[in-house]
């Protein structure tokens, strides 16, 4: 077989195997999909109804039911709030790990490695007594900060990397001419290194959107968020399918559109770097 050959074969086993994990990756949600516009009497049927009259009353319910609707919104609210806070307090600090000497420091790293050994539910009686003595339980502003236990130490260890990355020189470069820290912070760092901070906020919104461990606990009714309303569609006998996966399908659709829109950035900032 020839070189051409064999590059044209590669090729196509390559597009092939591509191919088999997108229809990999899909068919749950497509299925899940196919669910929802069933009646309940074809949802599960065997074998499975192909061709059917789609409904598409489940997905008018749900805005009604449950309080999926203001639990949406929560969501929308503690993610924006989370991922701001997670930058305001992890931009300064992932600078300082890398461009600062002091005390402690080596343990601060060693922490945030740690951070990822403990399962979530660890956290949960300790601050859901915390919560109740403070006043912060079913609050959107104790939601967006208890999410930090996880977020920040993740947030802090992705932007270190991107900010190590920057050339020392350009740093004292600005330092010369007189720029403050905050200054060369704002001027060098951030536009060198946006790709990598955009995909950091993505991947921290696409943890706080999907995180249900600590939304079950620390929430009941005026705070809780999207999962935890997908999981209020099963009762104590009956599950009502139609609209849990239909509400299923309506909570992914905004992380969907958000990586559509940010994967450039996912693209540059965690393969390619931030420095060109």
């Amino acid at each position: 077989m020839s070189a051409r050959a064999t590059r044209r074969l590669m090729t196509i086993i390559a597009y092939l195997l591509a191919l088999v994990a997108v229809v990999v990756t899909l068919f749950p949600i497509f299925w899940i999909f196919t669910i929802s516009i069933k009646s309940q009497r074809d949802a599960f049927a065997m074998p499975p109804v192909w061709v059917f009259k789609p409904e598409w009353n489940n997905y008018l319910e749900i805005w009604q039911q449950a309080g999926f609707g203001q639990a949406f919104r929560n969501s929308v609210v503690i993610t924006m709030a989370g991922v701001v806070l997670a930058l305001l307090l992890g931009i300064p600090a992932a600078y300082a790990l890398n461009r600062m000497e002091f005390r402690g420091k080596r343990l601060f790293v060693i922490w945030l490695l740690i951070s990822y050994m403990f399962p979530e539910f660890l956290f949960i009686i300790p601050m859901y007594v915390l919560y109740q003595q403070l006043g912060l339980y079913d609050t959107q502003v104790g939601m967006a900060l208890v999410y930090q236990v996880f977020v920040l130490p993740f947030t802090i260890w992705l932007l270190r990397s991107f900010f190590a990355d920057v050339p020392v020189e350009l740093e004292d470069a600005a330092r010369i001419d007189g720029c403050t820290r905050f200054q060369t912070l704002r001027l060098i760092y951030f536009p060198l290194t946006a790709p990598g901070i955009s995909a950091t906020a993505i991947l921290a919104a696409i943890w706080i959107w999907n995180e249900l461990t600590i939304a079950l606990a620390l929430t009941f009714d005026v705070s809780k968020t999207v999962t935890v309303a997908v999981a209020g569609f099963r009762g104590y006998a009956s599950i009502d399918w139609g609209g849990m996966t239909a509400a299923s399908i309506v909570s992914i659709i905004p992380m969907l559109i958000f990586a559509a829109f940010a994967q450039r950035y996912i693209v540059e900032g965690l393969t390619l770097g931030a420095v060109k």
